[in-house]
């Protein structure tokens, strides 16, 4: 399954729209998950228009989603949340992703890409689409598939936009 992920893509009236390479790279996922600062539902529109979308609430945000979703694809259990409370120290990402019992744990917040595997779990921050900080703007997008036995099997692709 190949999963597209995105966050902090902070769109406002003022703030344009997604960039165009974002619906290129996500044109053959199977889901699109966003961790948080939406700001405008209309983006979760468009990325709807791609495949489903399942997306958490950020600390900008002032829309009708939950904190936290934790989705099962094959055999790992994920986790998202923007990660506000723990932004970029792993350690604190790592008790999180214990706390809710997963495998992988996708969060935004610090606009700044990152993969890290702690004791079998994978913390992804895909950075952000719109707003980096001291980076590129950029997604992400997941390889899962069945015959992975751990998350170190997991294929993460971070793409530059």
């Amino acid at each position: 399954m190949l999963i597209g992920l995105i966050s902090d893509t902070h769109i406002t009236e003022k703030r344009g729209e997604l960039p165009q390479k974002v619906f290129k790279e996500f044109k053959n996922v199977d889901l699109i998950i966003h961790a948080g600062d939406i700001t405008r539902k209309k983006v979760l529109d468009k990325l709807e228009s791609i495949c489903t979308v399942k997306a958490v609430l950020g600390n900008n945000d002032k829309l009708d989603l939950n904190k936290t979703e934790i989705l099962e694809i094959e055999k790992f259990k994920i986790g998202i949340n923007h990660g506000t409370k723990y932004s970029s120290d792993f350690d604190k990402l790592y008790k999180l992703a214990i706390e809710l019992d997963v495998n992988v744990l996708i969060t935004g917040h610090t606009h700044k890409p990152h993969q890290k595997i702690i004791d079998n779990v994978l913390l992804i921050n895909p950075g952000s689409s719109n707003r980096p900080i001291k980076t590129d703007a950029s997604i992400a997008v997941l390889n899962i598939d069945k015959s992975h036995e751990s998350v170190g099997d997991i294929g993460v692709d971070f793409i530059k936009l």
